[in-house]
């Protein structure tokens, strides 16, 4: 893996950006709290027509031009059609970003605050202390 818990990773998704094979994206699937990072496998063009005037029944995608991603984690050995929730491929409105770059471990101080919350109470006393005396 290219990445790992606690980097820091910084996204772009312009609305005109296409994504291609080997991309690195970060997506979250509907009712899923934790965004993935994983490689896009595969790409698709769609055009659902105009004339259905509502989402397309199958893909639920409303008419217009879409790309369609599958995307794969460098790690499994298939793809994350399982981990879709009933879904066969991500649409743009899945996709949170494109990684363009990251910093390793910066995260950390964030994941350490939230499974240990008297850090994070310690470091607002501090805070609150620094503060008070501070204080001109």
């Amino acid at each position: 893996p290219r990445f790992y818990r606690g980097d820091l990773l910084f996204l772009t998704n312009p609305p005109g950006q296409r994504y291609h094979t080997g991309d690195i994206t970060v997506y979250r699937i509907p009712g899923a709290e934790i965004p993935i990072v994983h490689r896009v496998l595969e790409t698709r063009d769609v055009f659902i027509p105009f004339d259905y005037g509502e989402p397309h029944p199958k893909l639920k995608l409303p008419p217009g031009e879409h790309q369609l991603m599958l995307t794969k984690g460098d790690n499994n050995h298939v793809d994350d059609i399982d981990l879709y929730r009933g879904l066969e491929w991500l649409d743009r409105r899945h996709i949170i970003g494109k990684v363009r770059g990251f910093l390793p471990y910066i995260g950390y101080v964030t994941i350490a605050m939230n499974d240990f919350p008297q850090l994070k109470y310690a470091l607002l006393r501090g805070l609150g202390l620094l503060a008070v005396i501070q204080r001109e």
